[in-house]
């Protein structure tokens, strides 16, 4: 007879890694956010410290996010200490390429982990939770109801429109006609029905595919420029717009970010850059919300909070709102003689 309680209690090797991760989605889209087993870090700012785990630590990035611990479309959030002493705390993302700028869908579910784990004191009616993050600092707010997160709404950073219709050669593909706009980070932004394709689960390979060809072919032929800093300047993803078929949602759109990773969520980065779109060509005002849906059905709603200026350029601030749910805290070991607990990817 097996003595279960041997196994519950079996512990680690002295020189093991131990990390400890909260588990949550929004929207469908993954969130691993890493509470403890990272080494202090020196850097003085989000960008500094970002860099600084790019460079020593990237192997708890490949650890926790690939497999035999993550898979392909995982996303993580560190935390750290914040950059601005108005600040509640910081946050690094990553996925299955390297580190984001940005993140919607980690903002939302980070606010309600924070919120429902008595990190912070909950005020009602909202309770609001400053965030310096690689792209800025992000103020979210959770609405409460019975002491408990209902939804969740975030002001994201200045988001802007650095190319309307512009149009590019992709091999295998022909001309793509896109926008390419920035929403805490860079999106190029496309009809997919001047592809002949629909946004089902049923084309989902060959979606990832066409978003992989077109963002590789603007990486090489477009700078993506931000006005102030540089660590922004780069095509982070392509989304994919299409008709949803409900009257509920402005319309449906995809996300293909990093390495061919598809976001299950509306893309809470992206639906802001959609908004600064949508507000260039005289679609959207801040009278209004614009209701996007997702691959899995779920919708961000995001409407402009207010017009400003970065640099050059007219810009708005996004409030993008939707829900999250926690789905359990893990404690992962990463023995230093598994070479393959080290992080892989079949795909």
């Amino acid at each position: 007879m097996i003595d279960l309680k041997k196994l519950s209690s079996l512990s680690p090797g002295s020189d093991w890694i131990k990390l400890k991760t909260i588990e949550a989605h929004t929207g469908g889209e993954p969130l691993r956010v890493i509470l403890s087993g990272y080494p202090s870090l020196k850097g003085r700012t989000i960008l500094d410290k970002r860099e600084e785990i790019n460079k020593e630590f990237d192997h708890l990035r490949t650890s926790l996010m690939w497999e035999p611990r993550g898979h392909i479309d995982m996303y993580g959030a560190l935390l750290v200490e914040p950059e601005k002493t108005t600040s509640d705390i910081g946050v690094i993302f990553m996925h299955n390429s390297g580190y984001s700028t940005g993140c919607g869908h980690a903002v939302i579910a980070l606010t309600k982990i924070i919120v429902e784990s008595g990190a912070v004191e909950i005020k009602d009616p909202v309770t609001e939770i400053v965030m310096d993050v690689p792209s800025g600092q992000i103020k979210s707010f959770a609405k409460i109801s019975n002491k408990k997160v209902e939804s969740v709404y975030f002001e994201n950073v200045p988001s802007f429109v650095q190319e309307l219709g512009a149009i590019i050669d992709v091999p295998s593909l022909g001309k793509v006609e896109y926008d390419l706009a920035f929403g805490g980070a860079f999106y190029a932004i496309v009809d997919i029905k001047q592809l002949n394709v629909n946004l089902e689960i049923a084309q989902l390979n060959q979606i990832i595919s066409m978003g992989k060809k077109i963002k590789k072919r603007i990486s090489e032929r477009v700078d993506c420029v931000h006005p102030f800093e540089n660590e922004m300047n780069f095509l982070y993803g392509v989304i994919f717009v299409d008709n949803s078929f409900s009257q509920k949602f402005h319309s449906k759109n995809i996300c293909i970010f990093a390495n061919g990773e598809l976001d299950r969520s509306p893309t809470g980065t992206g639906v802001s850059a959609r908004a600064a779109v949508e507000f260039a060509k005289e679609n959207l005002d801040s009278n209004n919300y614009m209701v996007v849906e997702s691959i899995t059905g779920s919708k961000f709603n995001v409407r402009i909070k207010k017009k400003t200026e970065l640099g050059k350029h007219t810009a708005i601030i996004p409030e993008v709102s939707g829900t999250s749910f926690i789905t359990g805290k893990s404690t992962f070991w990463i023995d230093p003689k598994d070479d393959l607990g080290k992080g892989f990817l079949l795909a």
